[in-house]
């Protein structure tokens, strides 16, 4: 039989289960996708929009989640994440069409702004507008070659696939194997190219090395005449 006070605690339990742990809620989210922006982060966790701001500057006073603005969003991480470059890649990951951008240079290194505006669907100006983004922050570099612009990922590649890795290991199952095809293929390319120098070299040298016996046997015969010449004088 149940006393009041069992009743008391029962109700108390009950209050504690049913009711989450906003705060909580909010830092492993950030943990789980860094570089998340506050209107993505108070829709996925279903908030109230007051809540999630008043959260988010308990945490950062607290000194367990930091906040950057990049672009036009003012985008949170975990204090473990790493500042700079790490911080932009992550915020771009975790915009849909900034991530499909990078994802499409990654796989077709040189495109141009028409080429990728017909992959995502976008009109060139949209297109334009994140491209200024992306090589405002650092993640792609663009390159002139006579009446094209042409875009590439700009530094070291692994640091791009290393985060799509551990935050969208969904994504990067995809995307890892058509790379792996790509690289594949640069590779054999490569092979080949570096056979058919090798070739040409071969061919090259023995070209040299004909024409050197050539001359060699016309000194020699050159010789020959002379020395006869004098012995008939």
């Amino acid at each position: 039989m149940h006393n009041d006070s069992d009743n008391d605690n029962e109700k108390h339990n009950h209050h504690h289960i049913n009711i989450p742990d906003n705060r909580s809620r909010i830092y492993d989210y950030i943990k789980n996708k860094p570089g998340s922006h506050l209107r993505k982060i108070n829709k996925e966790l279903t908030l109230a929009m007051g809540d999630t701001q008043y959260h988010l500057r308990n945490l950062e006073k607290s000194g367990v989640v930091k906040s950057k603005r990049i672009g036009i969003y003012k985008v949170y991480y975990t204090v473990s994440i790493l500042e700079g470059r790490e911080e932009s890649i992550l915020a771009t990951l975790q915009q849909e069409t900034p991530r499909e951008i990078v994802i499409h240079i990654l796989e077709h290194a040189g495109a141009t702004q028409s080429e990728i505006a017909d992959h995502m669907g976008f009109s060139s100006p949209t297109i334009n507008w994140h491209m200024s983004n992306l090589i405002e922050i650092g993640l792609v570099r663009a390159q002139k070659d006579r009446h094209f612009v042409k875009y590439y990922i700009k530094g070291d590649i692994k640091d791009i696939t290393s985060l799509l890795k551990l935050y969208y290991p969904t994504i990067w199952s995809k995307l890892s194997s058509r790379l792996a095809d790509l690289f594949l293929d640069l590779s054999t390319a490569s092979r080949s190219y570096s056979v058919g120098v090798a070739n040409e070299d071969i061919i090259i040298n023995r070209k040299k090395q004909q024409v050197i016996e050539k001359e060699e046997y016309e000194d020699q015969d050159n010789d020959e005449d002379k020395h006869k010449k004098i012995g008939e004088q």
